[in-house]
């Protein structure tokens, strides 16, 4: 499959690969999208989670150790892996992997339209250093017996070491539990807003998000490229420290390293 490669300044500057979608050109959906202050809650549903780009967002039904369930979002880098937080799938706290994950790229409640597959430990690849308890390299990537990123595609991929601009909108997507305290899970939904404050590793912004969001992506459009995934959702602040719609959000950072990794994968 020949890859679309658009490069930003140099080598040593930055580089982004297009993504790659089987149902059709990457549409410009997002990008009309009415911006909300924060506190507001620009939470929305995604009506149709199956189209581009959203299709390539996927929903984890993760089964913890003593037998409970939770929750987080992942996206397809490849034909069979899928990034996502690290937090997602192991527990630095209890030094333990989750028991088993359920991977199902753009559910809508019960309709897995693209399929679904359970994973175990043993298909996890948590970042060493978060293994080692560094919980700001909160990466992690799950391989699939199943290629379901070739029904689904994959999201364009983007690093830079120069700051991201302050004025240009960026995009959420993922699973929530819950939006404004009703149950939403299994319903993807996405939220907007701009890049804050960033340093080399960390992106921090003011696009809402709840618990559930964690390991989607944090995703840019470029022109020529389409939508590119330049963070990983990781973690926030809440209003008061009790409720949502977060003061602030944060994302990993895609760096050179994670580009070249998540790279590896597309086979």
């Amino acid at each position: 499959m020949e890859e679309i490669i658009v490069e930003t300044n140099s080598f040593t500057d930055g580089e982004t690969t297009a993504g790659y979608f089987p149902n059709g050109k990457i549409s410009d959906i997002d990008l009309s999208d009415l911006y909300a202050i924060i506190g507001s809650n620009d939470i929305t549903v995604v009506d149709n989670p199956t189209a581009t780009p959203y299709c390539s967002t996927v929903c984890l039904q993760i089964t913890t150790n003593n037998g409970g369930t939770n929750y987080g979002s992942g996206f397809m880098i490849g034909p069979n892996a899928l990034a996502t937080a690290a937090h997602n799938l192991y527990s630095i706290k209890e030094k333990a992997y989750v028991k088993s994950v359920n991977v199902a790229p753009a559910r809508s409640d019960n309709s897995k339209p693209f399929g679904s597959e359970n994973v175990s430990a043993s298909s996890m690849i948590v970042s060493d250093s978060y293994l080692a308890g560094t919980s700001s390299e909160d990466w992690a990537i799950i391989t699939l017996k199943n290629n379901l990123g070739t029904k689904t595609g994959w999201l364009g991929l983007h690093w830079q070491s120069s700051n991201y601009s302050s004025s240009q909108l960026v995009y959420a997507y993922g699973y929530p539990s819950q939006i404004n305290g009703a149950d939403a899970r299994y319903r993807m939904c996405k939220s907007s807003g701009y890049i804050r404050s960033q340093t080399s590793k960390y992106l921090k912004g003011d696009w809402d998000l709840t618990g559930g969001f964690s390991g989607g992506p944090l995703v840019e459009y470029i022109s020529g490229a389409g939508y590119v995934a330049i963070g990983i959702h990781k973690d926030g602040s809440t209003i008061d420290g009790s409720s949502y719609p977060t003061s602030y959000t944060g994302a990993l950072r895609i760096t050179q390293s994670l580009y070249t990794l998540f790279l590896s994968y597309r086979g």
